[in-house]
């Protein structure tokens, strides 16, 4: 009888935490749809500006694309069951998601995209909180979903664009990735490939976390190859036999949805992959690169550049030499950094790391000690993840750095604050759950719920202070 009065009290205390945790988000909602309001109605009401004025236009063509196809085919309808129109510019995703107001005046248009925006947005977000809440402890997840929520969600969200359902796209493209890292079912590559897809076509920028995917999983599968027997219990939960069946159905999965958009852009543009921004990174001024897109809007002008003539890094350190083309990607990845949205709300990024830093600190203290522990402490794939985050990092910040003089504000850099935020946090409650049956477990518990604290604590001053003097 005891076992089952033990079961019973643990389900009523899960449930009590489920329901308080439910409580407070749907308390947070509140001031979340409050400021989302001032932003739609108030703040964004210029649709002319850029880029909203563009996604609009996309709409209206994204919408004719599929009224001009002729009769009625297994392969159109396959076609229009995803987006495909880009100009090389906007990407598909929102435009089509918008393209049943199409019928509707621009100004009609205008504000049913801002409202889709931001309720999808903020679904997005509601689906993630419960996954956080299932992943992590419920002062994590409420941490994570807050600091992204109100740090980079919101801002976004009241647009007439993709970059709010972009950002989130991204965290579970990541989750999904940082998941394979460490342990890879056949099964998850293919999801990974889903949402990788559904990323690309909010925005083509997300090739940074799949060349540092194929990275970690290569070194790893090496080092499995020529590492002796040891460490078995951690070696099985991730499999190298698993990597090339894996990266086909990642790779099918990613041309399944992305498929009508490559097509299109290949007939249109002579490119699959085309976006202007490949090539306007490598120029020196908004100016020249709106030159090119000007005198190349399609494939005959495109295809008409001779080789080597492209935009491109081949080309910057022919004409300008290495130490140019190291100068301007370091000078322009601490600029953009500085000036994006990381520059504003990064003190919640290093905070994240100062919690990661401490729990593990805590972590290998007690690992030194486990001889002594009733449970030992094993280690995990914490080291794999931080190289994936590192090199997804690296990458990225390079890249935007090189194109700083051209697209500053790179979305690209603002993508990058909630996968590197939760992966912080991730890593932190492993080695935590893994201390709850030492004599670390009271201490570590203390500290971490200590320190998921003071950010809810942060932005809930910040909230009662804004929603006391909003500002459009």
């Amino acid at each position: 009888m005891k076992p089952e009065t033990s079961h019973a009290g643990s389900s009523r205390k899960t449930f009590a935490l489920w329901a308080v945790y439910l409580a407070g988000l749907a308390l947070y909602a509140w001031p979340y749809g409050y400021f989302g309001a001032i932003l739609i109605l108030e703040a964004n009401t210029d649709r002319t500006s850029q880029p909203q004025a563009g996604f609009i236009d996309a709409a209206y063509r994204s919408a004719s694309l599929d009224r001009g196809e002729g009769r009625p085919s297994i392969l159109g309808d396959f076609t229009r069951a995803f987006p495909r129109y880009t100009d090389g510019v906007v990407d598909p995703l929102f435009p089509w998601l918008m393209r049943g107001h199409a019928v509707d005046p621009p100004d009609a248009v205008f504000e049913a995209g801002k409202w889709l925006n931001f309720t999808l947005s903020g679904g997005l977000i509601a689906i993630l909180a419960v996954v956080a809440a299932r992943a992590f402890s419920f002062s994590g997840a409420a941490a994570i979903i807050l600091m992204g929520g109100f740090g980079i969600i919101l801002e976004r969200s009241g647009h007439f664009s993709s970059d709010a359902l972009y950002f989130l796209l991204v965290v579970l493209t990541w989750l999904c990735a940082l998941s394979l890292i460490r342990q890879n079912p056949l099964w998850l590559y293919g999801v990974f490939g889903f949402f990788l897809g559904l990323s690309y076509l909010a925005k083509p920028f997300v090739w940074p976390i799949v060349w540092g995917f194929v990275i970690v999983s290569v070194l790893r599968s090496l080092l499995a190859g020529v590492r002796p027997r040891r460490d078995r219990e951690e070696a099985s939960l991730w499999s190298p036999s698993n990597q090339i069946v894996g990266f086909a159905m990642m790779i099918a999965a990613f041309l399944l949805v992305t498929g009508p958009r490559l097509s299109y852009a290949a007939s249109t543009f002579g490119d699959p992959f085309h976006n202007y921004q490949k090539y306007a990174a490598w120029l020196d001024s908004p100016e020249e690169a709106a030159a090119f897109q000007r005198d190349h809007p399609g494939r005959a002008e495109l295809s008409a550049i001779p080789p080597g003539g492209r935009p491109g890094p081949l080309r910057f350190v022919r004409e300008k030499g290495l130490a140019a083309f190291a100068k301007r990607g370091f000078e322009g990845a601490f600029a953009e950094v500085k000036s994006s949205v990381l520059g504003r709300v990064g003190g919640l990024l290093v905070y994240g790391f100062v919690v990661f830093l401490v729990v593990a600190v805590i972590h290998r203290h007690a690992a030194k000690r486990q001889d002594e522990e009733v449970w030992r402490v094993r280690g995990t794939s914490a080291r794999w993840m931080l190289l994936f985050l590192g090199s997804v990092g690296a990458i990225t910040l390079f890249y935007v750095g090189m194109g700083h003089p051209v697209i500053p504000h790179n979305a690209m850099t603002t993508s990058l604050f909630l996968p590197v935020l939760m992966t912080f946090v991730w890593i932190a409650e492993r080695y935590r759950r893994q201390l709850q049956r030492t004599s670390h477990a009271t201490l570590v518990n203390r500290v971490y719920a200590g320190l998921m604290a003071g950010p809810i604590v942060w932005i809930t001053i910040r909230i009662l202070l804004s929603v006391k003097t909003p500002v459009a």
